[in-house]
């Protein structure tokens, strides 16, 4: 009898948890998005699947809210969309959202937030740069596509890797571990651990394998098909070389060095719930329901902000752009920038990894003496947080 009542107990707690929560009667939100489109397809799916309850939206730019927030002034919405780097800012006027969503999070964009409070859920994202190859030359060279998953292989190449040598692009090489990073086993710089010793190896190796000293390539190492492959941006419109000289990209996560992913940076967006909402059932339920296939499927044929999707779950969705889809498993292989602060000081934790000083050091390691050098950059670098 017992063991029937504690299953019963089990049954009820599992249904308890799925079950859905009712809006508050007569419940009209107050929502601000990022996109008109956006803004009438949610109102749509909405409507189809709370009929008992009202959203008044408005399209406001990122701007307007960056401004209220650094202004502190009270922003009169329930949801609205936010970018990543203010969420600590206004981290206590939040409240929390479901956390059983349909669509799974990319957790490199939360993990650092969720620590404090766990009021971020990142939908969609804008990579910094991207990793592009020249389908055109590669298929004309006979260059098997799958040299590209592997530092070591695209070396053997003539002209296998184009960036420029700025640490805009070259942070994303020492990315192979990411555990030295503050927010992920301390809240400042690990120099001296296990996992900062494999970064700055990995780091040196791909220096020493890709060389590229060739700056007037940038803006159009792809439109000249000199090289295999290399970084992007936006600006540098992709795109529109597709439509008026015929080339063929396509977009993909960094390759791998000594088996390890590289990591590009991408800023993140998503909605949150005002914790001063007179409807948080029904604000949580928009959230969620923002969260849904339904519901992210808005997002992909946006090739402003990429949905931030699982590359498992991609199956489930459909993109009339194919370099939109690209994008999204690109950013499977994307982390946020870093917004560990530091008490006292403007900079953040992770400023001082990109200091000139830093990154010479950084080259210049002994990796046979590589401890050595590990004690004296945090040495310099609890000076600097000093």
């Amino acid at each position: 009898m017992k063991k029937i009542l504690m299953f019963m107990m089990a049954v009820f707690l599992l249904t308890s948890c799925s079950r859905p929560i009712e809006n508050e009667e007569a419940a009209v939100l107050k929502v601000a998005v990022h996109d008109e489109t956006y803004k009438e397809k949610l109102n749509e799916l909405w409507n189809e699947t709370y009929p008992d309850a009202k959203l008044e939206i408005s399209v406001v730019s990122q701007e307007d809210i960056t401004e209220a927030i650094t202004n502190d002034e009270s922003l009169d919405y329930d949801v609205y969309w936010i970018e990543d780097e203010y969420i600590p800012m206004i981290i206590d006027d939040l409240l929390e959202p479901e956390s059983d969503v349909e669509v799974s999070l990319n957790t490199n964009f939360n993990d650092v937030f969720d620590k404090i409070k766990k009021v971020y859920q990142p939908m969609m994202a804008q990579g910094m740069s991207y990793y592009a190859l020249d389908l055109n030359k590669i298929e004309s060279d006979g260059v098997a596509i799958d040299t590209f998953e592997e530092i070591e292989k695209i070396a053997e190449l003539d002209h296998g890797f184009y960036y420029m040598d700025d640490i805009y692009f070259t942070s994303a090489f020492f990315t192979s571990n990411l555990n030295y990073l503050p927010g992920k086993e301390k809240n400042t710089i690990n120099f001296t651990g296990a996992s900062f010793q494999e970064a700055l190896s990995d780091y040196q190796k791909i220096l020493e394998l890709i060389e590229c000293d060739d700056p007037a390539s940038f803006d159009n190492w792809f439109i000249q098909n000199t090289y295999y492959s290399g970084f992007v941006t936006d600006h540098m419109q992709l795109s529109q070389d597709e439509e008026v000289n015929q080339g063929r990209y396509q977009i993909k996560k960094l390759p791998a060095i000594n088996g390890h992913q590289l990591y590009t940076q991408a800023i993140s967006y998503g909605y949150v719930i005002n914790k001063d909402t007179a409807y948080p059932n029904a604000a949580k339920n928009l959230v969620k329901l923002m969260h849904s296939v339904k519901g992210m499927q808005l997002l992909c044929n946006d090739d402003t902000l990429i949905p931030l999707i699982l590359e498992d779950q991609l199956d489930q969705f459909t993109f009339e752009n194919e370099h939109i889809k690209e994008k999204t498993i690109a950013l499977n292989g994307a982390i946020s920038r870093n917004w560990v602060g530091i008490e006292n000081k403007t900079d953040g934790a992770l400023d001082f990894l990109y200091l000139d000083t830093t990154i010479e050091k950084m080259k210049a390691c002994n990796l046979e003496e590589i401890e050595t050098c590990q004690n004296e950059l945090d040495e310099e670098y609890q000076e600097w947080l000093k």
